[in-house]
């Protein structure tokens, strides 16, 4: 499963919105009106990019190491200004290719180009190239223990699944630390460090420090 690059343009557009409105609304309003508290935004939503390092343990790949880039969203609700809760889907995803049917999936016989006059594979045989997703779906927590910006740690842990070169399933968790600036009051970024791990049962795991950016809109 890829994270569509259409969410993330139909939520940078969101956000860019929300921000023109709030300043519009406040060019508009009269120097002497009364000022009024601003409305708690509760709900947010947020993607996630960067790079990790992935130690990769299971049957069908070779034992290794590699590069990746991770993606991620998410969405949850602040109970406090220091706490929220919510819900996070987070993907590492490599190409993989093999030279026979009984062997194992190597990311470094990736195809390294496309291929514009290829004919279609034909149905049935086997898969000689793919894209391997590890994936991580769980509940989100975070605390800020300064109020809304600064400082943060966070962790999720919940169902871990394995697409493209097997479907497999197992637990994974992550924690995080990262620090937030508001650019406005519907809007926030970060910057977040952290580490993963899953685990799929008769000693297949994957572990994953990593690296990346999250944009957070309000509502």
């Amino acid at each position: 499963m890829r994270i569509s690059l259409i969410v993330a343009s139909k939520l940078a557009l969101l956000a860019t919105l929300a921000v023109v409105s709030t300043t519009s609304a406040a060019e508009n309003a009269p120097a002497d009106a009364p000022a009024v508290p601003a409305k708690p935004r509760r709900f947010h939503v947020g993607i996630s990019g960067g790079v990790a390092y992935h130690t990769v343990r299971i049957p069908t790949v070779i034992p290794t190491e590699y590069a990746a880039a991770t993606l991620g969203i998410h969405a949850g609700y602040n109970v406090t200004e220091r706490l929220s809760i919510g819900l996070d889907l987070s993907t590492i995803e490599k190409d993989m290719g093999r030279d026979g049917p009984f062997q194992m999936f190597d990311p470094g016989l990736a195809p390294q180009a496309g291929c514009n006059n290829c004919e279609p594979p034909p149905f049935g045989g086997w898969v000689k190239n793919t894209t391997a997703v590890f994936g991580t779906l769980g509940p989100r927590v975070e605390f800020t223990p300064f109020g809304k910006e600064g400082l943060y740690i966070g962790a999720t842990a919940g169902l871990a699944f394995l697409w493209g070169v097997d479907s497999i399933y197992g637990f994974g968790g992550s924690g995080r630390l990262g620090y937030r600036v508001n650019i406005a009051d519907v809007l926030g970024l970060a910057l977040e460090a952290g580490a993963q791990a899953q685990t799929f049962g008769s000693g297949a795991y994957t572990t994953a420090p990593y690296g990346m950016v999250l944009f957070r809109p309000y509502f």
